[in-house]
């Protein structure tokens, strides 16, 4: 039986929230550590680290498919609650991106069994609180603040995850099917999506200086996109069978609105509004339909491995798009980083 309930869907919604906080924290911090060790060295190191993910079938071979889910999201919590009790730091960030890659692979491990549409509306549910706790404190992290309030909200997000993940721990691994390259490639979709929600659909940060908002208006704009991205998937038309041309286009649409509003040739004011809340939508429909094969029970094929390095190279996915977005804001790249934010919803 396929373990249902809320603990599920609460594992999936805060470890996505806590990925999304670990890697804005570790950002500036790999950023730190260029400067002091030269782009030579910290080129190759941070590869290293966003190329973590790939060690999930060894991890799932020495420790089994529970032992992978709890190293994954276990390491994930810790680096969490660390980050709050130390505040940030290089050793910490390069850390919390690799658990935080081997973390996406052990997510499709915890909810295998659950529908795309559950998948990715426990997903964008758990960004929803995660943003709300952003806008609670002025958009700053609460890892870069001291006080109970955000040892609170660390000790909300740590607790609420470890018990989700005690449950589904002694719920019983549930089994793999076979599958084949094309459906566990399915599993790198969620390495777009979270790139595209860091940089511009969960930021209100963004949304106040791009879209000349006040940062409560900005917040009620990514609101009611969530909100409509969840009724959208609340509604069964997420799950109504569609052509691949139909999911092209609406990558499509959401790569060209996220390079018109995101980055140096951008468009700003007004414009950027609907662009966010549509690609809301957009974003979490195109998640559902991708996570659908990777996730199911049935089917024939190779080893449950192939999602597993599916589900690593979404996580290599997010470190190329962000941190090259966040490098161009220092050099020139080749191209006008505009591209990034718009090869994300291309990939996805």
């Amino acid at each position: 039986m396929v373990p249902q309930g809320p603990a599920r869907l609460a594992l999936i919604g805060v470890t996505t929230a806590v990925l999304a906080q670990t890697f804005r924290f570790a950002l500036p911090q790999l950023d730190h550590f260029a400067d002091d060790a030269g782009a030579a060295v910290a080129a190759p190191v941070v590869v290293a680290v966003f190329l973590a993910g790939f060690l999930a079938p060894l991890v799932r071979r020495v420790a089994g498919p529970s032992g992978l889910l709890a190293t994954g999201v276990g390491a994930l919590l810790l680096v969490r609650l660390l980050a709050q009790a130390l505040t940030p730091q290089t050793w910490l960030a390069l850390v919390g991106v690799a658990v935080g890659a081997l973390a996406v692979t052990a997510l499709y491990e915890g909810a295998r069994g659950l529908s795309g549409v559950g998948f990715a509306t426990a997903a964008v549910a758990g960004l929803s609180v995660d943003t709300a706790v952003r806008v609670a404190f002025a958009t700053w992290d609460p890892v870069w603040r001291s006080g109970i309030g955000p040892w609170l909200v660390c000790l909300v997000f740590v607790s609420l995850g470890a018990a989700a993940l005690y449950r589904e721990l002694a719920s019983g691994a549930v089994e793999a099917p076979g599958v084949s390259w094309r459906d566990a490639l399915g599993a790198a979709a969620f390495g777009p999506f979270m790139a595209l929600q860091v940089l511009v659909l969960s930021s209100p940060a963004f949304v106040a200086s791009s879209g000349w908002r006040s940062l409560t208006m900005a917040h009620v704009i990514v609101v009611v996109g969530q909100g409509l991205a969840l009724a959208f998937l609340a509604s069964g038309l997420a799950v109504r069978a569609v052509p691949g041309g139909v999911a092209v286009l609406g990558g499509t649409l959401l790569g060209v609105g996220a390079a018109a509003i995101a980055g140096t040739y951008a468009v700003t004011g007004i414009e950027v509004v609907p662009v966010v809340i549509i690609g809301q939508v957009l974003a979490a429909w195109l998640l559902a339909v991708a996570s659908r094969a990777p996730l199911r029970r049935a089917g024939r094929g190779g080893s449950v491995w192939r999602i597993d390095v599916g589900a690593a190279l979404g996580g290599l996915l997010v470190g190329v798009i962000l941190i090259s977005y966040q490098v161009s804001a220092l050099q020139p790249l080749p191209f006008p980083n505009n591209a990034l934010p718009g090869l994300a919803g291309l990939l996805l």
